[in-house]
């Protein structure tokens, strides 16, 4: 039978990346206060917080601080009204910041409606305070000062009963997990935390203090009477419950067909690429394709463990198991398997998990040999909270921004369970991870898998999970081949949905001789991804069902063609990327785009509210000042229309529409990179260039000759060179 003709994806589309002025700003901004409004609302307030400060006892307030909160007016939530100079010019010191939802005194044409803003978390004395007041009610204060504080809605202590995320159902409920505002460097603070905990007949754990820039995290042993107390320390953000180790989705289906004998296979992949897989070890049962590693104070696995690391590196080696097989697949890369468990049943189980995984991710990037894919599919059970972020999140988040690794996360299997209860579990909130969830079929007819965890995730990072993949169900078991089993078994998970996902990635990787950077493969992933509207909805599958077969990504049908820029963005450089519709294309007829970006992004785990320090702020146009609204209509949009709808700042972007060829003239994106710290704006020249991903994809049904025709009237661009699987597994062609 002939080869089924299709395309090739064309790999060098940055070729069409140029330089592009950026518009001027949208107006002058509607104030909703005067400093008159200011001073009546404010005084009083920054009096209370003085009174707070000066009756709160040393011992809750190292170097006489406590901590506030300024909430700005919705209108200001945008980075450039941070009113940062205000704040420090009266001594006071930016922690950090959360989303909140208020209904402000005014609102622009009178409405009464409740809306997101950020609340900020500044620490200061009470001379501070008094500092600020007197600035407010200074006539002769600068008019750009007078502005920045007519920005605030209100100014607030930080109470020790808004800082508690305690679960009435905890195991543990001795031990609680803390996050304090405080870096490495604040030993004072640190001193003081843990002289209070003393105190109060409590222990910081052995296994001590973990740091990202901003905060710190603490385990501490302490009496439950003796936690509201505890929260009277002023830089406490949140005391939570203990989390506990995410558990197995308990399969009930069997497979129903009998499979071939296969075994291992003897051919090794060509490839000298690893995969980091962070799982319950594989007793080495993979010989040639898999290297277990674990620290020597480990305990043996326990059996489940056990069988659930062999299935989930199985599931990346091999992938699912058709009935027809009779050989299995060369793996498209060998796989490190670390070993994180077996973990004590102590109240750090999923903590000390989490230092196992990230201390492996480090030690391979100091080596100068960062693992190119990794995948986690195990987790903390722990409630999802819009307004902050969880240890497991914030730590593998900022290990895995400098783009390197392409790490999968499986994002639970708690979706059956009610409201909040059924969303996504750290990592698979990490903007910098990508997070997997689980359809229940491969067939055409397809949807969530019931126990798959559900978003949406925070903002940014609103779309999670960010795709599906196979993970079985009761009805269709995923089957892996377990050796220790002795063939076939019938899994179901997020789980193992997650080492497949990962899979895809490593085959198009293989296959492409790693011709993209792993930012690109998720792009290139998600752009293929299935999706119907009427079928699917964004938080249960997030951008679609991912394809298992790795040509899905590489190749498309005749009329279609993908498009995989690889560029470089530079803050204060706005770039135009070309795209490359060809013209004569049958006038009155429709084209279908789609359209990825994906980026890494460094991230502020203090600011909830302003995760991502850099984001890309994108527009479509169908030819010069004709917007296409792709990513979200119009230039200029308040900030939280930005967030929830053209998603400024995630650090994936993706959407399709239809649109008329006639139409079209010389069809670009404008993309302008934005950066941030500590939510405030930074200077062009204080940031670095960001590496980003874009994938296009041009669908004009009935035109067969599409390639041809793009490459006739773009002739720079080249298609990219496939290895066959073949070649992929005995090294390659030269």
């Amino acid at each position: 039978m002939a080869e089924k003709q299709r395309n090739v994806l064309i790999s060098n589309g940055q070729e069409l990346i140029g330089q592009l002025s950026w518009p001027a700003g949208g107006g002058s901004k509607w104030l909703p206060y005067s400093i008159e409004d200011a001073r009546e609302a404010l005084h009083p307030q920054l009096v209370a917080v003085q009174n707070f400060a000066e009756a709160t006892p040393l011992r809750f307030a190292p170097r006489r601080e406590v901590t506030a909160k300024v909430v700005l007016h919705p209108a200001f939530l945008a980075k450039t009204y941070f009113p940062a100079s205000l704040l420090r010019d009266a001594g006071l010191t930016i922690l950090g910041s959360r989303p909140v939802k208020i209904s402000p005194r005014k609102q622009r044409g009178g409405a009464t409606s409740s809306l997101e803003t950020a609340s900020i978390f500044v620490s200061g004395t009470a001379d501070d305070f008094l500092s600020m007041d007197g600035k407010l009610r200074d006539a002769t204060t600068a008019v750009g000062k007078q502005e920045q504080f007519a920005r605030i809605e209100l100014i607030d202590p930080y109470q020790n009963e808004e800082k508690l995320r305690i679960r009435s159902d905890s195991k543990w409920p001795n031990h609680v997990h803390i996050t304090l505002h405080a870096n490495e460097s604040d030993a004072d603070i640190l001193v003081a935390f843990r002289s209070l905990v003393e105190e109060l007949g409590g222990n910081v754990t052995a296994r001590g203090l973990r740091f990202v820039p901003g905060l710190t995290f603490a385990g501490v042993q302490i009496a439950p009477e003796k936690v509201a107390e505890l929260a009277k320390f002023s830089r406490i953000r949140v005391i939570r419950s203990m989390p506990q180790l995410q558990g197995d989705w308990q399969l009930k289906g069997t497979l129903t067909k009998t499979f071939n004998k296969l075994k291992i296979p003897e051919q090794t992949a060509g490839s000298n690429v690893k995969a980091a897989i962070f799982d319950g070890g594989i007793a080495n049962a993979f010989p040639g394709h898999a290297s277990e590693f674990a620290s020597s104070n480990l305990q043996p696995p326990l059996p489940g463990e056990l069988a659930h690391g062999l299935n989930v590196t199985s599931a990346f080696l091999f992938g699912h198991v058709e009935h027809a097989t009779i050989a299995l697949p060369v793996p498209f890369c060998k796989v490190d398997h670390h070993r994180v468990l077996p973990t004590s049943d102590s109240p750090e189980q999923a903590l000390d998990v989490l230092d196992r995984i990230v201390t492996a991710l480090r030690s391979a990037r100091v080596s100068g040999s960062p693992y190119r894919f990794a995948n986690v599919s195990l987790g903390p059970i722990a409630t999802f909270f819009d307004d902050d972020v969880h240890e497991w999140t914030s730590r593998l988040d900022t290990e895995l921004a400098d783009g390197r690794t392409l790490c999968t996360a499986a994002v639970g299997n708690n979706g059956l369970l009610d409201g909040e209860l059924a969303r996504i579990q750290p990592p698979g909130d990490a903007v910098n991870v990508f997070s997997i969830g689980a359809a229940g079929s491969t067939k055409r007819k397809w949807g969530r898998a019931p126990y798959s965890a559900v978003g949406p995730g925070r903002s940014p990072g609103y779309v999670k999970p960010d795709a599906v993949a196979f993970g079985g169900s009761d009805e269709e078991p995923v089957p892996v081949f377990n050796p220790i089993a002795g063939g076939v078994v019938a899994v179901a998970g997020t789980s193992f949905a997650s080492p497949l996902a990962l899979r895809v990635a490593a085959g198009a990787d293989s296959m492409s001789r790693s011709s993209f950077d792993p930012v690109t493969l998720q792009a290139l992933i998600i752009n293929a991804c299935e999706y119907s509207p009427r079928s699917h909805t964004r938080p249960e599958v997030g951008w679609g069902r991912i394809p298992l077969n790795p040509e899905e990504i590489l190749y498309t049908p005749l009329d279609v063609v993908r498009v995989v820029y690889q560029g470089v963005t530079r803050p204060g450089h706005p770039q135009k990327a070309q795209i490359p519709i060809p013209t004569g294309l049958p006038s009155g007829s429709f084209i279908k785009l789609g359209a990825t970006f994906c980026y890494r992004a460094p991230v502020d785990s203090a600011h909830a509210i302003n995760y991502t320090r850099a984001g890309l702020w994108v527009r479509c146009y169908k030819g010069p000042k004709k917007s296409l609204p792709l990513f979200g209509s119009g230039m200029y949009k308040t900030e939280e229309q930005l967030r929830r709808d053209s998603m400024r700042w995630d650090t994936v972007l993706h959407n399709k529409c239809r649109v008329g060829v006639d139409d079209l003239e010389d069809p670009y994106f404008h993309i302008n990179y934005q950066v941030r710290d500590e939510s405030e704006a930074v200077r062009s020249e204080d940031a670095v260039p960001m590496p980003f991903a874009l994938v296009v994809t041009i669908e004009a049904p009935g035109v067969t000759d599409l390639l041809t025709r793009i490459q006739t009237q773009f002739p720079i661009l080249q298609t990219l060179s496939v290895q066959s699987h073949a070649e992929v597994t005995s090294g390659g062609a030269p």
